[in-house]
C-alpha cells in the first residue's frame, strides 16, 4: 500500500497528467485520419470487437460518426486529402516520442524532421497491428465456432486480441522511448499498459451498468464516456513509460554498482 501511495505522490507531484491530457489532445487530432488510412487500407473494420459490449454502446455514437466520417472519405479521395491525412494521423506518434523524452529526460533529443518521418513509420505499423487483431475476431467467428465449442473459441479470440494489444502496447512503449530498448527493458511497461488497460475497460463495463451517465450528461453522454476513456487509456500507456523510465534507472545504478565492485575487487587484489 505504501508502495502504491509512494507511486502515486510521484505521479502526481511530476504532472504527468497534464501529460496524458495533452497526449489525448494529439490522439483526438490523429484519430480521424488513422480511421481514414485504416479504411482506405483495410476497409470498414468491425471496432465492436475490440471492447466489452457495454462499453462499446455508450461510445457508439462519437466511434459511428467518425468511422463512417472516415469511410466516405476514402470514396472521393484526393492526393492533397490523402498527404495531409497522413500527416495528420502522426501527429499522436510525434508527439507521444517528445513526451517520453519529458519521461525519460535523455542528454540529445530526436531530430524533429527524423522524428516526423519515424512516426511515418509508426502509423504504418500499427495500422498493421490494428488490421491483424481485426482478423482474429472474423476467424473466431467463421472458422473456430465451426469445429470447436463456442466459448472455447472466444477464449482463444480473445487471447489474440490481448496478444495484439500486448503488441500494440510494447511498439508505443519502445516508440516513446529515447534510448534503444531490449525486449525484456520494454516488456514490464507494456505489460503494465495491458493490465490497465483491461482494468479501465472492465472498470468502464461495471460502471456502465449500474449507472445512468445520461441523465448527467444527457445528449453529450458518449462524448463525455470517449474523452474520459482516452485519458485513462492515454494515464495507463504514460504509467508503463514510468515504469520503463525507472526500471532503467534501477539498472544503470546495479551496473553502476557492479562495475565499483569488481574495480574494488581488482584494486584489492593487485595490492
Amino acid at each position: 500500500m505504501k508502495t502504491l501511495l509512494k507511486e502515486f505522490r510521484y505521479y502526481s507531484d511530476k504532472r504527468f497528467s497534464t501529460l496524458s491530457g495533452t497526449l489525448v489532445y494529439f490522439l483526438l487530432m490523429s484519430v480521424t485520419p488513422f480511421l481514414f488510412w485504416l479504411a482506405l487500407i483495410v476497409g470498414d473494420v468491425d471496432l465492436s470487437r475490440f471492447l466489452p459490449a457495454a462499453f462499446f454502446q455508450a461510445i457508439q455514437p462519437v466511434v459511428n460518426a467518425l468511422q463512417q466520417a472516415a469511410v466516405s472519405a476514402t470514396g472521393s479521395a484526393t492526393l492533397i486529402l490523402i498527404l495531409t491525412s497522413l500527416w495528420s494521423s502522426t501527429n499522436f506518434f510525434y508527439h507521444l516520442r517528445r513526451s517520453g523524452e519529458i519521461i525519460f529526460a535523455p542528454h540529445v533529443k530526436a531530430n524533429a524532421f527524423k522524428l516526423r518521418i519515424s512516426s511515418l513509420f509508426a502509423v504504418f505499423a500499427i495500422l498493421l497491428i490494428v488490421a491483424l487483431a481485426a482478423v482474429t475476431p472474423f476467424i473466431g467467428v467463421n472458422v473456430l465456432e465451426n469445429i470447436m465449442p463456442r466459448l472455447l473459441a472466444e477464449a482463444i479470440t480473445t487471447i489474440f486480441l490481448t496478444m495484439f494489444a500486448f503488441f500494440a502496447s510494447y511498439f508505443l512503449n519502445v516508440f516513446a522511448c529515447p534510448y534503444r530498448l531490449k525486449f525484456g527493458e520494454a516488456s514490464g511497461g507494456a505489460l503494465l499498459t495491458v493490465i490497465l488497460w483491461i482494468l479501465f475497460a472492465v472498470g468502464f463495463t461495471v460502471y456502465l451498468r449500474f449507472s445512468n451517465p445520461q441523465r448527467l450528461y444527457g445528449a453529450i453522454t458518449a462524448i463525455i464516456v470517449f474523452l474520459l476513456w482516452c485519458y485513462l487509456m492515454i494515464n495507463s500507456l504514460v504509467i508503463g513509460l514510468i515504469y520503463n523510465s525507472k526500471y532503467l534507472v534501477r539498472r544503470s545504478v546495479l551496473d553502476s554498482a557492479s562495475a565499483s565492485q569488481r574495480a574494488g575487487t581488482y584494486m584489492a587484489g593487485n595490492a
